[in-house]
């Protein structure tokens, strides 16, 4: 395996798709499922201003992700 890019995954994480790159399929629709429908929500029911938390979470969680992944590829050598 090899080390994944931080950058690419925060950039893919403001679209929604950085799980996928981060964690692969299974962690990567949860993730992008979770996003959507909490974006929706705050969006209907709470502000369209506030949205962006469900961004920022993705971008957080694609970040740690990715991070974690390194670490592990680290630790094996």
């Amino acid at each position: 395996m090899s080390k994944k890019s931080i950058a690419v995954a925060v950039i893919l994480g403001i679209f929604g798709f950085g799980g996928f790159y981060a964690a692969g399929l299974k962690k990567g629709l949860l993730l992008f499922i979770a996003i959507a429908i909490g974006g929706a929500l705050i969006s209907n029911f709470i502000s369209p201003g506030l949205a962006i938390v469900a961004t920022i979470a993705s971008v957080y969680f694609s970040y740690k992700w990715a991070s974690e992944h390194n670490a592990a590829l680290a630790a094996e050598k």
